[in-house]
């Protein structure tokens, strides 16, 4: 069964309006550009089980693609859209995927059970998996990273950064510097933290039930929680667990 390709479609956006992308099922990626246009390009497996349309609704530009068929071991749509840098973008899918790259703006990207990847953004960014794994890589801003059951992973995050999860695990890797805010909560899932050696930041870390072991020299600590000053103290790093 071989791919089929989407017709292409564009359409060019004016200052002030937004774009929406819906997926249900499939792999999305989306690109940052410097052009006037929202441009649609993909294939699907079964045309005739794919809804495609783009759209513009008050003032957004909302790309639906629907696939209708049963579920498959592949992928059955693949989309690649290319979206203008600063356009306020929301993407929902059900199982698919979300990849974002080289975006900047206002980002909300959310799915019910698919993985979602944002590398090279910067904006307000938000990711949102319920059973999925989110990984947010070499990306700036105010970023809001929310998951129930999966990976939540931050690999060279700066920023404004909040992380919250019930039952997955948060891993952070890379360098806190000055102005950098983190905060990682978890009710019931592991938070292991992997900092550059030049960071910088104040350190406070409560469970109220879990282990703790806080291998850092000069930091204060006990089995609950632990705190202190690393480096010279310009960032923060608070990490919160329930159990």
């Amino acid at each position: 069964n071989s791919p089929v390709q989407l017709p292409v479609q564009s359409a060019p956006i004016h200052e002030g309006q937004s774009v929406l992308i819906r997926l249900n099922a499939g792999d999305l990626t989306v690109r940052g550009s410097e052009e006037g246009q929202v441009s649609v390009a993909g294939q699907t497996l079964a045309p005739d089980q794919t809804e495609y349309s783009v759209t513009t609704v008050n003032d957004q530009i909302q790309i639906v693609v629907n696939y209708t068929g049963k579920r498959s071991s592949d992928p059955p749509v693949h989309l690649e859209i290319s979206v203008p840098n600063k356009a306020a973008l929301t993407i929902e899918t059900d199982s698919a995927s979300i990849e974002v790259r080289d975006y900047s703006g206002e980002l909300e990207a959310a799915s019910v059970s698919g993985d979602v990847l944002i590398e090279d953004a910067q904006g307000g960014i938000t990711a949102h998996s319920n059973r999925g794994d989110v990984t947010v890589k070499n990306s700036a801003g105010i970023i809001s990273v929310v998951g129930n059951y999966g990976l939540l992973t931050l690999d060279g995050a700066n920023g404004d950064i909040g992380v919250s999860t019930i039952m997955g695990t948060i891993n952070f890797t890379g360098l806190i510097h000055a102005g950098d805010n983190l905060r990682l909560e978890t009710d019931h899932g592991p938070v292991d933290v992997t900092l550059e050696a030049d960071s910088t930041l104040m350190l406070n870390v409560q469970s109220t039930s879990g282990d703790m072991a806080c291998m850092l020299s000069g930091i204060n600590s006990s089995t609950r929680w632990c705190d202190g000053r690393f480096g010279t103290g310009d960032g923060a790093l608070q990490i919160r667990t329930v159990s």
